[in-house]
């Protein structure tokens, strides 16, 4: 009998390995997976937002292009459009941290409810 040779004995995968190899794969081409669910509902408020945003981006670059002829600068609206971006950013910081708190939610439910608080 030739020395070293052992039957292998198989070793059991731990479920997460096994769960982590059943994943989605992306198909090709594609970047991410689709949003579901309530993701899905931000996704498209956040989409819509930022269409709404270069809409009107593209209504002031087109108009100021066309009334400026040979001085036109591209910066300006650039700027103006990173301040509308961290004016919405601000603004949804703000409304995000007073919904945070459970103390907070319970407030205004009792204020929704006529409680004085």
């Amino acid at each position: 009998m030739a020395q070293g040779i052992k039957k292998s004995v198989s070793v059991k995968k731990s479920v997460a390995s096994v769960k982590k190899q059943q994943n989605q794969k992306l198909a090709k081409g594609r970047k991410t997976f689709k949003a579901k669910g309530r993701s899905a509902a931000s996704a498209n408020e956040q989409q819509a937002t930022s269409k709404a945003i270069n809409r009107k981006n593209e209504i002031t670059f087109s108009a100021r292009a066309v009334t400026a002829g040979n001085t036109f600068f591209l910066h300006e609206l650039k700027d103006k459009a990173k301040a509308e971006i961290e004016r919405k950013n601000r603004n949804q910081t703000r409304d995000e941290k007073n919904t945070n708190n459970l103390s907070a939610k319970l407030k205004q439910q009792l204020r929704k409810m006529g409680q004085d608080v």
